[in-house]
């Protein structure tokens, strides 16, 4: 199933939403970045708006892939109008953030050119550069 707009707005089966840009899918998997949960609040006065937070810590710059499982999304959409512009708002604001606070700009136009498979591919030759991991006695399931 191919999209024209890569912005989904996905239920996931432990009643978690998620909005995110989909990257790339397959039928066991779907890799997304800039995803951001949908968090509900509540006022005193009892009335109940929503507001993102990063789905998982860390993973919010646009540089940072996420691979979700298929069988854990109970439900797909294209988002609404007015959420997918809030969506824009909160992205803008955490890299103005990140770019404030940590001096690393998130508009990385270093790997632009690249097509989706060579940037997976860059990201997995970095992940075994970076990262010296034993596993010595790990059974393959």
């Amino acid at each position: 199933m191919k999209m024209s707009s890569s912005i989904r707005h996905l239920k996931l089966i432990t009643g978690e939403e998620v909005i995110c840009e989909v990257l790339d899918e397959s039928p066991e998997s779907i890799v997304v970045n800039n995803a951001m949960s949908l968090m509900q609040n509540t006022l005193k006065s009892g009335e109940k708006f929503f507001t993102f937070k990063t789905y998982m810590v860390y993973q919010d710059t646009p540089m940072n892939c996420i691979v979700i499982f298929t069988d854990k999304i109970m439900s797909l959409a294209i988002p609404a109008k007015e959420m997918l512009a809030q969506y824009n708002t909160a992205l803008k604001e955490m890299a103005r953030y990140l770019e404030e606070n940590y001096g690393d700009s998130v508009e990385d136009d270093s790997r632009k050119d690249l097509s989706l498979d060579d940037y997976l591919d860059a990201m997995d030759d970095l992940s075994t550069e970076s990262f010296d991991s034993d596993v010595d006695g790990m059974s393959m399931n």
